[in-house]
């Protein structure tokens, strides 16, 4: 009996924190999603918005995935500011830089990208593209997509 008792007294089982740890993974997930559906449902504008700053950066990816390689080029500098973290676009120019602008659903996408050389590998370029906007008069925002691509006839 006493056997018995001593291990009772001896804590918790594997099993026991396994089911435990189960029960409050599935807790928090579940917490997680009620807390992803609520800022979707209260502020849908931002979602469509990010889908479709994505999908305009996707695009012209794209565009100079397939662009002859001697034709690739940045858009224009005054477009981009040298900053502490690299370079970023220069959203109080957006407007005048060249690069694509996009109106959907009366929010003006603007678009611009770097090309940018390696040095250590020539035939190797990185290609950045920001695709920013901003609803009404609130805070820009912005989705940067980045590649590389190199030239295969070298």
């Amino acid at each position: 009996m006493k056997r018995s008792r001593k291990r009772r007294e001896g804590g918790f089982s594997l099993l026991e924190i396994f089911i435990a740890l189960l029960i409050l993974s599935a807790g928090v997930i579940g917490l997680a999603m009620v807390q992803l559906t609520a800022i979707s449902a209260r502020n849908p504008a931002a979602a469509s918005n990010l889908r479709t700053a994505t999908s305009l950066a996707q695009a012209a990816l794209d565009r100079l995935q397939e662009a002859p390689w001697h034709t690739l080029r940045s858009s224009p500098p005054d477009g981009f500011l040298q900053g502490p973290e690299g370079i970023s676009p220069a959203f109080s120019r957006l407007s005048t830089a060249a690069g694509d602008s996009v109106i959907v659903q009366g929010t003006t996408y603007f678009s611009v990208w770097k090309v940018a050389e390696d040095i250590e590998i020539p035939s190797l370029r990185t290609i950045s593209v920001w695709c920013c906007w901003r609803q009404g008069r609130g805070p820009w925002r912005q989705v940067v997509l980045v590649t590389q691509r190199a030239d295969v006839d070298r």
